[in-house]
This record gives C-alpha cells, structure tokens and sequence, in this order.
C-alpha cells in the first residue's frame, strides 16, 4: 500500500556578484511505494519515492517557475533520499501519536 507525505524545506537562490539572496519555500507532495520481499522468481524491491508535485512559495505568494527548476532539485542524488527520510520521520509521529491517542481514550474510559 501506497502512503501520500509532504515535505518543505527552504530554497535559496543567490546573486554571485551582487550577494543578493533570496529565500523561497520549496513544497514538495510525494508518494511512497512500499517495495516488496524477494519471492522465488522475483529479487527484493526496495521502497521508493515518487514525486507527486513540487511547489515554491515567497510567503504566502506561489511562485511560477519553469519546470527545469524543480526537475534539477528531483533528479538530484540526494533528493530521493532526503524524501525518504521525511516519510520516515513522518511515519514515526503518527505512530506515536497513534499510541498517545490510545493512551488517552484508556485513561478517559477508567475515569
């Protein structure tokens, strides 16, 4: 089963001459496809990341950019990676708040 994240992180552009820097927010929704155990025909999958839409914000402003901007940012080496990351963090708070969820209905139910 697939599970749909989000993840933002903050995107500078600078001016090399100027110094000039702007910062934008890079929003970025994704898929996580879980991968799948080795059978006896078939080699493990490991999971994947795909890249559902990426998005630039200046504030509350979305910002127009051409699609080779954000293809540059995606098909770098670490950029499966870091979305992995995030989905995993992710995954862990809801667990966790899954479990402090419980925890609260079990004490609401003794009082």
């Amino acid at each position: 089963m697939s599970n749909k994240y989000r993840a933002e992180q903050v995107v500078c552009i600078s001016g090399w001459e100027c110094g000039t820097e702007i910062e934008m927010k890079m929003v970025v929704n994704f898929t996580v496809n879980p991968g799948s155990k080795a059978t006896e025909i078939a080699p493990p999958e490991e999971p994947t990341a795909e890249v559902d839409s990426v998005r630039f914000f200046d504030g509350k402003d979305e910002l127009t950019l051409p699609w080779s901007i954000s293809d540059r940012f995606t098909s770098a080496d670490g950029f499966k990676s870091w979305l992995m990351s995030e989905a995993a963090e992710q995954h862990q708070v809801a667990v966790e708040d899954a479990a402090d969820s419980r925890r609260e209905m079990m004490r609401e139910e003794r009082s």
